[in-house]
């Protein structure tokens, strides 16, 4: 998936990263615990960020110690399974398993290849969360299949295919209980969405370019060789800025909670620190793997 929502942890204080990396581990236990083990694969930054957004302010939740999957010798402080990232779960798995179906869809051989053997072992998983969370499962089929016909048509208009996934991403504020705080939840999510639709587009232009494969930043500037010039990376910046600059209006008329200076951190310098990365192409994005204390990756 994505996995573009990260903070910049040279700026966090020790405390701060260590919430981070207890909100990190307890969503792959809730995964893995909620839709099973091969659910734990899917895990990614923009999900542990939905979890943080999700929380609420008198939520406290039991912690306890557990062994790391991958670090099996190491015990890890978690949290129990809560609300926030119950959905954040489910919300994860619903929507790796419509982008895997899109890519068995329209995917190259090697992509369908990879997206048949990912279904078939989050089968199971999918079911679970689409019977626990069947309106955001049909938002998400319904979204994804109009974006995938702009994709078909080759559409030039960057805003119009940065819009469906942005609606689909806004869909996960309908979690949020509080009527207001909805509202302006959906506003975060949607000009998030379109950050990380316009952020990847940036990541995969090159290859997008090699292969033939729709790529919006291509069909806006009619880009051939994957190398967009200074000027069209500073309009990529500008609009990119936009959307982080509206996240960031939106969440400061939100209450505070725990995570507020981490998600501070990633609005403020961890969005924009990821655009610059991927407009230099030095981003290199490991889905499973922490920054390292230089906030690079």
């Amino acid at each position: 998936m994505f996995g573009y929502v990260r903070p910049l942890q040279c700026e966090l204080k020790v405390r701060e990263f260590e919430q981070f990396r207890s909100c990190y581990c307890s969503l792959c236990h809730a995964l893995s615990r909620q839709f099973g083990v091969a659910a734990r694969f899917i895990l990614n930054y923009d999900f542990v960020f939905l979890s943080m957004l999700l929380w609420t302010p008198d939520q406290e939740p039991e912690t306890e110690c557990r062994r790391c999957a991958v670090h099996p010798l190491h015990r890890t402080c978690t949290w129990r399974i809560c609300p926030a990232l119950a959905c954040s779960a489910g919300c994860s798995v619903i929507l790796t398993w419509w982008k895997l179906k899109d890519s068995l869809t329209d995917g190259r051989a090697g992509e369908k290849l990879k997206a048949s053997a990912a279904m078939l072992a989050l089968r199971r998983a999918y079911r679970k969360a689409r019977r626990d969370y069947p309106v955001f499962d049909s938002r998400v089929a319904a979204l994804l299949g109009e974006l995938s016909g702009l994709e078909k048509a080759q559409e030039p208009s960057l805003d119009r295919a940065a819009d469906k996934f942005a609606q689909l991403l806004s869909a996960a504020a309908d979690f949020v209980q509080d009527p207001r705080e909805m509202r302006v939840c959906r506003q975060l999510l949607y000009h998030l969405g379109r950050w990380i639709y316009i952020i990847d587009a940036a990541d995969d232009l090159k290859d997008d370019a090699r292969t033939g494969a729709y790529n919006p930043l291509k069909a806006r500037f009619c880009v051939r060789d994957g190398c967009l010039s200074d000027g069209q990376k500073e309009e990529v910046r500008a609009t990119l800025a936009q959307s982080s600059n509206q996240c960031i209006s939106a969440y400061e008329l939100m209450p505070s909670t725990r995570w507020t200076p981490i998600i501070r951190n990633i609005l403020y310098l961890g969005l924009p620190s990821v655009c610059s990365r991927v407009l230099e192409g030095r981003f290199r994005s490991r889905r499973a793997r922490f920054p390292d204390q230089n906030g690079e990756t």
